[in-house]
């Protein structure tokens, strides 16, 4: 349950990373186009620029368009997520992952080669790396990363509770502050405020109270919304300014400014750690005051502006200050901002507040670059496997995950089709046979041909469908597939101290190029452009399995080599791990060797007390044969 509510919440914290980048870069050309625009766009508009930001942080999800401004930026760089950060060890294991339900796209020949392609098999091993010196390294990169990701998550999280723990005492203070205040009950004053919310437009119920702990005129609550004044304002106000504050407020009621600040608010909580939600924030709070003003001045007479000016500076200059809390709206602002209002009420005019063909063009253009994803191409599914693929530019693997095969649910026909889009109708069909046909049969393996002249297509010729990597978890169920093959395999050596146990195994399938090159011929014989054949294999290309002891791990390991790539070395080589505190690579010790045909390794941690001697013993029984 607990890796089950981790994995919640690291998906909801990849969400937040992923709309925090993408909102940053939004709020700046929002402030951008704010500035080009701030003498041809009322405040009104103005302030609704700041709608695609919200939006953009509270979508969960936002479709794929060729019009996006992301589309800018470098696919790696807009699709980068902590999760993406936290699993790519595992996923580069298969060079490249696209989930299919039952099916992802890895690379053929990405885990068991010669020692001379371990540069690039580097990139695209997680467990098996056939370097000396360094090998394993992204398995303990990948525990590296996970904790790093934890204590981000965690600093994130610990950020969340504190604002909005914060919040919570501020509102606790604020309903308090509410109820040490007395309603207004004087006739005169509750005629004239029955009058300006008529002005208005206000129609649901608002109390009208004094209270000297909320300094200045706000408003406090949406759902049962109530107008607070201080009793020391009162008095210096004469009615026709008193009826402008009171308009003022009004109008944060009838454009629920409140209802918008808590949802701002909201957002702020899960992007406290970005700066420019922040200024975002900000920024928009002030652009609602001048948009509340305009609303006000929109239903006074002209010659009544210049009064209503004075009246906010007197009220700005003697009893509010800059208040930023969610559950109310005042009239809070900066000397800068002031000068803004000011300018903004001399130079008013009653159209200023109609509908703008600029503004709602600006916002609409705005909404349908930023709220859309950046869209990949067509065919980016086969072109990224194919940039990883360097061993063999042409075979790719589709394979499933023996272990969460049961746990997926089963995909439509319409689902695979938007999994596959932009490839051939004729090869999403054969690959949704395949689909079919291992639902029944899990284990089987498939060899897919594609003629890509035929199908318009830019990735590889050669597919392999079904679970070419084998994983297990219990060293019974590794053994009982061993059993079933034929020529060597790892097992348990007998001096291995008791204390370690089996976490986990892996069986690579042996894939013959021969089965490849007849697939070709069969296709190219029959005229077919995509074509498909069952594989069956009964020996193992490599195979790794892994026992720990507490903190102390031990892998062996194996992989077929060419005779060709194999290096000249007679007896065993022990590489000890570094102990340079400057190297930020994780080390392990490592003990090598080769066969007829075989490269072998044992790989223990840095602190491990298992001495090279004692590696050898282990050696001398870690083979088995069928």
């Amino acid at each position: 349950m607990m890796a089950s509510l981790y994995a919640s919440v690291l998906q909801i914290f990849d969400w937040v990373i992923r709309g925090s980048f993408m909102a940053s870069i939004l709020v700046v050309l929002v402030l951008f186009l704010q500035f080009f625009l701030k003498k041809k766009l009322e405040a009104r508009w103005m302030y609704l620029l700041w709608l695609p930001v919200a939006l953009r942080l509270l979508l969960p999800w936002t479709p794929e368009s060729s019009l996006s401004i992301y589309n800018i930026l470098p696919e790696k760089l807009v699709t980068l997520g902590i999760q993406q950060q936290n699993q790519a060890p595992l996923l580069s294991s298969g060079a490249w992952m696209q989930s299919a339900g039952k099916g992802e796209i890895a690379v053929e020949e990405s885990l068991f080669s010669s020692p001379e392609n371990s540069k690039s098999l580097d990139q695209t091993s997680s467990l098996i790396d056939q370097r000396p010196a360094s090998a394993l390294a992204n398995e303990s990169s990948l525990r590296w990363k996970t904790s790093v990701v934890t204590i981000l998550l965690l600093i994130w999280l610990s950020g969340v509770v504190l604002l909005a723990a914060k919040t919570g005492y501020e509102q606790t203070r604020l309903k308090q502050a509410l109820r040490a205040g007395r309603t207004i009950e004087t006739p005169q004053l509750l005629a004239l405020f029955q009058e300006t919310k008529n002005l208005i437009g206000v129609t649901k119920k608002v109390q009208f109270v004094a209270s000297e702990r909320i300094p200045g005129p706000a408003v406090v609550g949406f759902y049962k919304p109530v107008v607070v004044i201080s009793p020391q304002l009162l008095v210096t106000l004469r009615q026709e300014q008193l009826q402008y504050i009171l308009a003022h407020e009004c109008a944060h009621i009838r454009r629920q400014d409140v209802a918008v600040n808590w949802i701002l608010h909201i957002i702020l909580i899960f992007h406290w750690f970005n700066p420019f939600i922040w200024l975002a924030l900000f920024k928009a709070r002030q652009d609602q005051e001048m948009a509340c003003d305009a609303y006000v001045l929109d239903r006074l007479k002209p010659q009544q502006n210049h009064i209503y000016g004075q009246t906010i500076i007197h009220v700005l200059e003697h009893f509010a200050g800059n208040r930023q809390q969610p559950g109310l709206a005042g009239m809070s602002s900066t000397h800068e901002q002031m000068k803004r209002r000011l300018l903004m009420i001399k130079h008013f005019h009653k159209k200023s507040y109609s509908l703008s063909i600029l503004g709602i063009s600006t916002i609409l253009a705005l909404s349908s670059v930023s709220l859309v994803d950046a869209k990949p191409s067509a065919s980016s599914i086969k072109q990224s496997a194919v940039a990883v693929a360097q061993m063999d530019q042409k075979t790719t693997v589709i394979t499933s995950d023996s272990v969460s095969k049961k746990e997926n649910k089963r995909l439509s026909r319409k689902e695979f089709d938007k999994l596959y889009k932009g490839e051939a109708k004729i090869t999403i069909d054969e690959f949704y046979r395949l689909y079919q046909l291992q639902e029944k049969n899990p284990d089987d393996i498939y060899g897919v041909y594609i003629n890509n002249k035929k199908t318009n297509s830019k990735g590889p010729e050669v597919i392999w469908y079904g679970p070419v990597e084998n994983w297990f978890h219990t060293y019974e169920s590794y053994m009982q597939k061993a059993d079933t093959l034929k020529g060597e395999f790892l097992q348990r050596p007998t001096t291995l101290p008791e204390e370690y146990t089996f976490v986990e195994g892996q069986i690579m399938a042996n894939l013959d190029p021969k089965f490849k090159k007849d697939l070709r011929e069969e296709a190219a014989k029959n005229g077919k452009a995509v074509h498909s054949k069952k594989y069956t294999w009964n020996t193992m290309e490599g195979s790794l399995i892994k026992f720990i002891n507490g903190d102390n791990y031990v892998i062996f390991n194996f992989y077929e080599i060419d005779s060709k790539h194999k290096e000249k070395q007679k007896d065993y080589k022990y590489y000890q791990a570094k102990k340079d505190a400057t190297n930020k690579k994780p080390q392990e010790n490592e003990l090598t060797w080769y066969g007829k045909d075989k490269s072998y390794r044992i790989v223990t941690n840095a602190d491990n007390p298992l001495t090279k001697e004692e590696l050898i013993i282990l050696s001398e029984t870690m083979i088995g044969r069928n």
